[in-house]
């Protein structure tokens, strides 16, 4: 046997470490879309303001986390938006849905506040889609009026664009 020649060896602990690694990219990289939310959304020209980041729920054994929860101060109601990193899977919609009620039942007083809406935002479709992020605006009943003030989805779409441009670009400079 050479000392050149190819082995399939992988010390124990390999595919963990890998793991790992991938989870803190992905969980670098939600965290720059988080913060170019923030300083996009969160401003009083939007009547939005930032209520909490990452923001954990927890439903008996189960743990939710939004993303990034904002208060839209004329509508009287919360905004959660929340980001995965990787492509678009349907089942994402039901378990943002499924955040945006936790948030209604925990966070909201609905005697105050408007129903909860909110954003998924995928920086990449599903493998039968165009390549992309993707954006799904879970607005509900929302009158034209009330989500023309709310975040578009061609808006977030464009702006998790930016972000993977701004990443590429640090990667270049390395």
């Amino acid at each position: 046997m050479s000392i050149f020649q190819r082995t399939d060896f992988r010390p124990e602990g390999f595919e963990d470490l890998i793991s790992e690694l991938v989870d803190s990219i992905r969980g670098t990289f939600a965290g720059i879309v988080v913060d170019h939310l923030e300083d996009l959304l969160a401003v009083p020209p939007r009547h939005m303001c930032l209520v909490d980041r990452h923001l954990s729920l927890t439903e008996g054994e189960r743990d939710y986390t939004v993303d990034l929860l904002l208060f839209h101060v004329t509508q009287m109601r919360y905004i959660a938006i929340q980001v995965q990193v990787g492509r678009f899977d349907p089942a994402l919609v039901a378990r943002a849905r499924y955040a945006l009620d936790l948030v209604d039942d925990l966070v909201r007083v609905p005697t105050v506040h408007a129903p909860t809406v909110g954003v998924l935002l995928c920086t990449d479709a599903a493998a039968d889609q165009q390549p992309g992020p993707v954006a799904i605006t879970l607005y509900g009943d929302l009158t034209p009026a009330e989500q023309a003030e709310l975040p578009l989805s061609l808006e977030l779409t464009a702006l998790i664009d930016r972000c993977l441009d701004t990443t590429d670009v640090r990667t270049a400079d390395l």
